[in-house]
């Protein structure tokens, strides 16, 4: 399932259909991911990498878990990094982080605005 053909039917300017051309169809391909080790038409083998797609954007990883640290709300300069210009806190999928550590993420940000150690509106 390296690669879908899919055909569509062509209106003409006259307004009615004339069928489907060769020239209409199209060809999907699927993530690079799952077609590792299938070979194509030209005969050469497709290497495919951990968490690339076909436009060759990596999967964010969370750096807590890779570092196997927990936030703090002491750890200013960490938390910095998960809060806007704006002091908003930064969503997961903009953030990369896991939504265990996301969670515990915020939780920091909002105790340490409480203790004063952090803003809650932007310095102007």
């Amino acid at each position: 399932m390296a690669e879908k053909k899919i055909t569509r039917k062509v209106i003409s300017p006259s307004g009615g259909t004339s069928g489907v051309k060769k020239d209409d169809v199209v060809s999907k391909k699927a993530p690079v991911g799952a077609t590792s080790g299938v070979k194509t038409e030209t005969g050469e083998a497709e290497i495919a990498k951990a968490g690339k797609t076909e436009e060759g954007k990596t999967k964010k990883v969370c750096t807590f878990c890779q570092n196997k640290t927990v936030p703090t709300y002491t750890d200013i300069a960490a938390l910095r990094r998960f809060v806007t210009d704006r002091t908003k806190i930064v969503p997961r999928a903009r953030s990369g982080v896991c939504s265990r550590h996301q969670r515990v993420v915020t939780r920091n940000i909002k105790y340490a605005r409480h203790l004063a150690m952090f803003s809650f509106t932007p310095k102007v």
